[in-house]
């Protein structure tokens, strides 16, 4: 029997520390991501197939597929970028999970994020501000999380193109961590904005941007980023000069190379190709105990690795059978 998944049980389910544990496994045992394959030319715009298998702690192993389309005309209420996971037994190969992936690709993004956060920022630093670019659901999430690893922060930031909506996202982030303060701030209101990247410890970019968010040389000289928003060569959230002068910088995959942020500092010749020698992955199998930068400037930019997927459903899917 395949059991169908849905959101309501992702979100009660995949709790931050749950999520966070699926990725630290996603990003720190074996697993094998096999190239992704796109359909293109017989289908409209185009269909992508993500399959992966990953290790767990337990030693068992979880096989599955994320299949996304973009359909940017679909109508309301259906989703311009329908997603599924279809999770496998890893010994017989039957498809026993149906899982809708929107809510679970967010959980995962944020969860991937906050141990990237933790892997490079390290317990020692003073960690009492966040700022999050974009208060979908992506944003939340990223907030959720952080919040989550870093009981210690304060104030955090929602900066967005509209204040109903961080508005909206502050009341979700109260019911569960009531106790900072949470500012809205609107993206255009350039001295509000810059205030809140200028003393924030950690910065989320969860957005669809082309331009960078925030100036060059307004960041505190141990300030971490987290970039998930930019995924293509035009769509840029940090400026090359600013990415240049990372400390550390961070892929998810070496697939983030061509994306407007890292590519861009490239060109500009700010950053070297040479010194994005780390991925995550790399990074964590190396060395669990990564010993973060005493100081200097951050940066893990992140597209997406189909391992992330498979260990968030594989790790919700064992949550649910031992309810």
């Amino acid at each position: 029997m395949i059991r169908q998944i849905t959101d309501e049980e992702v979100g009660a389910t995949l709790t931050p520390e749950l999520a966070i544990q699926s990725q630290r496994a996603a990003f720190s045992l074996p697993s094998e991501v096999p190239s992704r394959i796109i359909l293109h030319q017989l289908v409209s715009d185009s269909t992508l197939f993500k399959p992966a298998a990953v290790s767990t702690p337990s030693g068992k192993t979880h096989v599955g597929m994320k299949v996304v389309s973009v359909r940017p005309n679909n109508p309301p209420p259906l989703p311009t970028v329908p997603g599924t996971i279809l999770m496998l037994d890893d010994v017989t190969g039957i498809v026993n999970a149906i899982i809708g992936a929107t809510l679970l690709t967010a959980i995962r993004t944020a969860a991937g994020s906050a141990v990237a956060t933790t892997a490079l920022r390290g317990p020692s630093k003073v960690t009492e501000t966040l700022a999050v670019f974009g208060a979908g659901m992506q944003g939340v999430q990223h907030a959720r999380h952080l919040l989550h690893s870093y009981p210690s922060i304060k104030t955090v930031y929602i900066i967005n193109r509209t204040l109903p909506r961080a508005e909206s996202a502050i009341a979700t982030l109260k019911k569960e961590y009531p106790g900072p303060t949470y500012v809205p701030t609107l993206l255009d209101d350039e001295e509000k904005k810059n205030v809140a990247a200028s003393e924030s410890d950690l910065i989320c970019l969860c957005t669809n941007s082309s331009v960078p968010l925030f100036p060059s040389g307004l960041l505190k000289p141990t300030a971490h980023i987290n970039g998930v928003g930019s995924y293509t060569p035009t769509m840029q959230e940090v400026d090359a000069v600013t990415v240049g002068s990372c400390e550390k910088i961070v892929l998810d995959s070496f697939e983030a190379k061509p994306v407007g942020d890292i590519a861009m500092a490239i060109e500009a010749g700010t950053l070297n190709e040479a010194d994005l020698s780390h991925t995550l992955s790399s990074l964590l199998k190396e060395d669990p105990n990564v010993t973060p930068p005493a100081s200097g400037i951050t940066f893990f930019k992140s597209v997406g690795v189909a391992s992330q997927d498979i260990a968030a459903a594989g790790f919700l899917i064992e949550a649910l059978d031992s309810a």
